[in-house]
């Protein structure tokens, strides 16, 4: 059995045809044949047999189930490589969202001058997006460490999770807005406002949809940026109302953070993390123990 004999597999799943496989990875249609009886002898079952016509293809129970695990095994050796080619480099990739970045460069400007210190700095890398797409990246070992935002108490299987703040979802509105001369709001008071807010790959969409489910109203969107000061400016001209997390600060005259009385409501959570089967670098030790704190 060899690795390639994963992937001629998964890509078989995918099209059901030989020919189209074949001709996909540039080798034979018998080639494609011996790696899937490969796998049949290896793990002594049958997984795929013909259907009614010649060109049809049927899996059987245990060939679905070991696509399940061929997904992952794929995946797996994608971020293993990801891994090793770090290593290699000897480059610490860390990722940051811009709110979390911002709300926290104290703490951020300590571990980059330690790093630098004990290490150097020229082997940090940062990568900025939003906490949704570094999650996605941390887990195909794209990038080593990452601190995350997340809504509520975050769990997950194949990463390693260390809370340093939790925080409230509050509304921030401009001040030439009727609303802002209001002490604090319930989502429902928001029904008939046009909201401004960052894009998919930050939590703060997951907070809005769940109080406006349960507010029992769908958001009008202005607009949807990934960049934080656009966004403020947008407040600022009062386009609309958004919904972040009280970390985020403001200068801006202009701008009213108003809380929010829902009950129940998301509350946001700021982690860093890392891959649970990653082994741990030195320089990378060093950045949790220093931004976990």
């Amino acid at each position: 059995m060899q690795i390639n004999d994963f992937k001629y597999y998964n890509e078989l799943y995918n099209k059901k045809n030989f020919t189209k496989v074949a001709k996909h990875f540039n080798i034979s249609q018998p080639s494609i044949s011996s790696a899937i009886k490969r796998l049949e002898n290896f793990f002594q079952v049958k997984l795929v047999i013909r259907g009614n016509t010649q060109s049809e293809l049927v899996f059987t129970p245990s060939g679905e189930q070991l696509h399940q695990h061929t997904v992952s095994i794929l995946n797996e050796l994608d971020s293993a490589k990801h891994e090793l080619d770090h290593l290699k480099s000897r480059t610490t990739t860390i990722g940051l969202p811009p709110i979390l970045k911002n709300a926290y460069f104290t703490k951020i400007a300590i571990a980059a001058r330690e790093f630098d210190r004990q290490f150097n700095i020229n082997n940090m890398a940062i990568y900025e997006a939003g906490s949704n797409y570094l999650k996605q990246s941390l887990m195909a070992g794209e990038i080593d460490i990452a601190l995350l935002g997340a809504l509520n108490v975050p769990q997950d299987d194949e990463l390693l999770i260390i809370p340093f703040v939790r925080a409230n979802f509050c509304v921030y509105i401009s001040k030439n807005n009727p609303l802002s001369e209001k002490p604090h709001l319930y989502f429902s008071d928001l029904q008939k406002q046009a909201f401004v807010a960052l894009d998919s790959s930050f939590v703060h969409n997951q907070a809005i949809k769940k109080m406006s489910q349960q507010a029992g109203f769908r958001p009008k969107y202005f607009m949807k940026t990934n960049d934080i000061h656009f966004l403020m400016n947008m407040i600022s001209e009062n386009l609309g109302v958004a919904i972040l997390t009280d970390i985020v600060k403001t200068t801006a005259s202009d701008i009213v953070v108003l809380p929010l009385l829902d009950d129940p409501q998301p509350f946001f959570t700021g982690s860093i993390a890392f891959r649970k089967n990653h082994l741990l670098t030195n320089e990378e030790k060093m950045l949790v123990d220093t931004l976990s704190k």
